[in-house]
């Protein structure tokens, strides 16, 4: 998982294989530490594969 800023949502889409995008809510940019992979500015979307999510959720299941 990478977070980007909204200049650097092509490159990240680039870097994670099967990528899945979700926008950071204004209550979690206040209280987190997001910052863009690319530029260290403060991110605004979070880049994730979907898959290794998937195989956790397996996992818990069985």
């Amino acid at each position: 998982m990478i977070f980007v800023c909204k200049k650097h949502v092509k490159k990240g889409l680039k870097m994670v294989f099967l990528p899945h995008i979700q926008p950071i809510s204004d209550e979690n940019k206040i209280t987190g530490n997001f910052h863009c992979h690319a530029c260290a500015q403060w991110a605004d979307f979070k880049l994730y594969n979907f898959e290794s999510h998937r195989k956790q959720a397996v996992k818990k299941a069985m």
